[in-house]
């Protein structure tokens, strides 16, 4: 395993523990920013399809072992996202900012719907979904966007400096 992945692995348990403790702590039921989406988001636009898949896969795996929702629910969403985005990524390139804001947004209302119709289909046979708690999530994973783009394209950033430098 290359240091990168695991640094981004790393971050990805950082980010499953802010996930899990924050909305805790803030008394926040209703609304939780996507931390792990936007990893996934930042993957499918940057990196290779198999290592990109991969981390996907591990991101929504910390992010089943973080929620209260049946086994690999989180992990089929996560990499289903990266597929989705990798293959409309071309006309997506972003490296933060308010345009990673913008397909943090979508991607986390879509990602949201879709996983509250699945999970409320295997939890009581119905399909149901609540819009406004879709849209404070999907804000709060807006907000944190550009600041998750920011600390993985620093990584990154590191890699590419010492691979020109070698």
């Amino acid at each position: 395993m290359s240091l990168r992945v695991a640094l981004v692995v790393l971050v990805c348990l950082l980010f499953s523990v802010l996930e899990s403790v924050v909305p805790f702590l803030f008394h926040l039921r209703v609304a939780r920013a996507d931390l792990l989406l936007s990893v996934v988001l930042y993957l499918a636009l940057h990196d290779d399809v198999i290592e990109g898949a991969a981390l996907s896969a591990v991101a929504g795996y910390l992010a089943d072992l973080t929620s209260a929702t049946p086994a690999c629910l989180y992990t089929f969403l996560a990499v289903l996202t990266f597929v989705i985005v990798r293959t409309t990524g071309s006309a997506l390139k972003t490296d933060g900012g308010l345009q990673s804001a913008a397909i943090a947004f979508v991607a986390s209302l879509v990602h949201s719907a879709v996983a509250a119709l699945l999970l409320g289909f295997v939890a009581s046979g119905v399909f149901s979904i609540q819009i406004t708690p879709l849209l404070w999530s999907a804000l709060g994973t807006a907000i944190a966007a550009p600041f998750v783009f920011n600390i993985l394209r620093r990584i990154d950033a590191g890699f590419l400096h010492a691979e020109r430098g070698s």
